[in-house]
C-alpha cells in the first residue's frame, strides 16, 4: 500500500478543524509527518497502523506521535523569539 493510495479518501470531521478533510491532509500535515491523531482518526476506513508502518520509518513516526507543545507553550516560545528580535533591533 503506497502513501497515495488513500489520499483521496475524505474524513467525516476533523476533530483540529472541524470539517471533512481528505486522507493526504492527515498524512502530510505535521511538517510532511502524519497528524497524531491519524490512527484513532482513519481506523474505521482502512488498517492505519499497517499503512503507517509500511510508509515510514521508526524515525518518522517517533517525530510524528512524540508529544507536542501545548498551545500556551507555543504561544510562550513565539512571545520570547519576538523579544528576542526586538531586544536585538534596538540594539543597533
Amino acid at each position: 500500500m503506497a502513501r497515495e493510495d488513500y489520499d483521496n479518501e475524505n474524513y467525516w470531521r476533523c476533530p483540529m478543524l472541524g470539517g471533512p478533510v481528505p486522507f493526504k491532509y492527515c498524512r502530510t500535515t505535521n511538517n510532511g509527518l502524519p497528524c497524531a491523531k491519524i490512527p484513532s482518526c482513519w481506523h474505521n476506513k482502512l488498517d492505519v497502523l499497517q499503512f503507517l508502518k509500511s510508509n515510514y520509518s521508526e524515525d518518522e513516526l517517533k517525530s510524528a506521535f512524540s508529544p507536542q507543545p501545548g498551545r500556551m507553550e507555543r504561544i510562550y516560545d513565539v512571545l520570547e523569539k519576538l523579544s528576542g528580535e526586538n531586544k536585538k533591533s534596538g540594539e543597533s
